[in-house]
């Protein structure tokens, strides 16, 4: 092998072995003929973590594997090593900000040395540009409906979004590395050119407690590598912060988000803050929210003017407005729909906009000042558009009130009374006892009425009376 490939491959491996970044072997001194044939894609080349100068190509082999990732655009040319391993994440750097640069990558399995090359098939991404208008999607709550899923994906293709915020449960058992290759496939042809930024699910956390696979299929802002899963990018003039619902929500995670958004709020180039978790603070769906997200976190998003929250878990379509900030719960991303529940009771108002139970993914404009929403089903349809940039204002027509039901066919919610992993279970009012007591009460009146002294007063109400009944 050249000498040109081993020193790079040194260096990356000094750094992290999980990372490769380094300078970037100038292409026309590539030996392509020294690459020998490739161990097949256990997951397709994908982008993660676009900055202006920068990105990573991230993707997993069958057996531990040396690669090169070839890349070329208007800013110029190279290619970077990595490996040997199984999972490799590359970043290129000195990359030029607002270009689109196309990559393939070549891969070897350890200790074949037969010469014969292997690509990827080349993709495209672009890196983040300041002062322009952006697009950026969220969806979440995918677990194992491949079909479902796959249609979601195919709709969020023909948005050409900069990037996408996953809000958890991407898989339903995340000990099962086959659930997590088939994940990878289904979104494969969204991600192999868009970087996607995850919330961790309690989902990603069945089978694999310390949220290793996770880890390891994802680069974290902020180089995080363990839970709490909590972290925050800036794209154009908007901070997004992620948090993790599943922790305890101890006095770090607390005090990083008071931090972080103080520090925002006297950024004047930060027009629009956004937070993404996955379980959600309010929900009229089958759990009702997290209460301890209400009482840690709520207080300090809406302190600094948080722009909307957006939240999976609850496998439907919701938007509800509460103490001046918006809520989005959009758990629609081919996983079993759940129906609006009949038992979740607030101590205070809150305007319910919108449910709806339908696969379906987030669509958010930010142009400036301005930032636009709009709900899309799976199938196009836009079943709402939201101004962001616009202040929630009461209205008593959406208030929480007696549960009405979605008017999609979907299957029913869970069992009254159950919990998520993770999510402490709610006291409901039973719903039984309340009708025995009625029945009780009408009996009772039904006899006095018959044992009461006839009078002609009586005689004159009582016609009245059956009508009314």
């Amino acid at each position: 092998m050249s000498s040109l490939y081993l020193l790079p491959l040194a260096l990356s491996l000094l750094v992290d072995p999980q990372l490769a970044t380094v300078a970037a072997v100038p292409a026309a001194q590539v030996v392509e003929k020294d690459l020998a044939p490739s161990s097949r894609f256990a997951i397709s080349p994908y982008v993660q973590d676009v900055q202006k100068d920068s990105a990573v190509i991230a993707f997993a082999t069958d057996a531990p594997s040396m690669a090169l990732v070839h890349f070329d655009g208007p800013g110029g040319r190279g290619a970077v090593m990595s490996g040997p391993q199984q999972h490799h994440k590359v970043r290129l750097t000195g990359l030029s900000a607002g270009t689109r640069y196309r990559y393939t990558v070549a891969v070897r399995r350890q200790g074949d040395l037969t010469g014969v090359e292997s690509m990827s098939e080349s993709a495209e991404f672009a890196t983040m540009a300041e002062g322009l208008p952006f697009l950026f999607l969220v969806y979440g709550d995918c677990r194992d409906r491949d079909s479902d899923h796959q249609a979601v994906v195919r709709a969020m293709l023909k948005e050409r979004p900069d990037f996408v915020l996953q809000t958890g449960d991407m898989v339903s058992r995340a000990g099962d590395v086959g659930q997590w290759r088939r994940y990878f496939a289904a979104v494969s042809p969204l991600i192999r050119s868009v970087p996607m930024y995850p919330a961790l699910g309690n989902h990603e956390l069945r089978g694999d407690p310390d949220a290793s696979h996770f880890f390891r299929y994802f680069v974290i802002p902020g180089d995080r590598k363990r839970r709490p899963v909590y972290y925050a990018f800036r794209y154009g003039n908007s901070l997004f912060v992620s948090l993790d619902g599943n922790s305890p929500l101890d006095h770090d995670q607390s005090v990083w988000l008071e931090r972080t958004l103080a520090e925002a709020s006297q950024d004047r180039s930060i027009s629009h803050m956004f937070a993404f978790v996955h379980q959600p603070p309010y929900s009229v769906g089958a759990y009702c929210g997290s209460d301890r997200i209400q009482r840690r976190l709520v207080p300090i998003l809406r302190r600094y003017g948080v722009r909307a929250v957006f939240a999976g878990h609850e496998h439907a379509y919701q938007h509800l407005e509460r103490g001046g900030l918006r809520y989005f719960v959009t758990g629609g991303g081919g996983a079993p729909l759940y129906t609006r529940s009949t038992s979740c009771n607030f101590e205070d108002d809150m305007a319910l906009r919108l449910f709806r139970a339908e696969h379906h993914y987030l669509r958010i404009q930010v142009d400036g000042d301005a930032a636009t929403l709009m709900a899309v089903s799976k199938d196009g349809e836009v079943m709402e558009r939201v101004l962001l940039h616009e202040p929630v204002v009461p209205d008593s027509d959406y208030r929480v009130g007696p549960p009405v039901l979605s008017q999609s066919r979907v299957p029913p919610s869970p069992p009254v009374g159950a919990s998520s992993p993770g999510q402490p279970s709610r006291t409901r009012p039973s719903a039984p006892l309340f009708l025995l007591l009625t029945s009780a009460l009408a009996m009772v009146v039904g006899l006095l009425l018959l044992t009461a002294p006839r009078s002609r007063r009586r005689v004159d109400l009582m016609p009245d009376a059956r009508r009314r009944s």
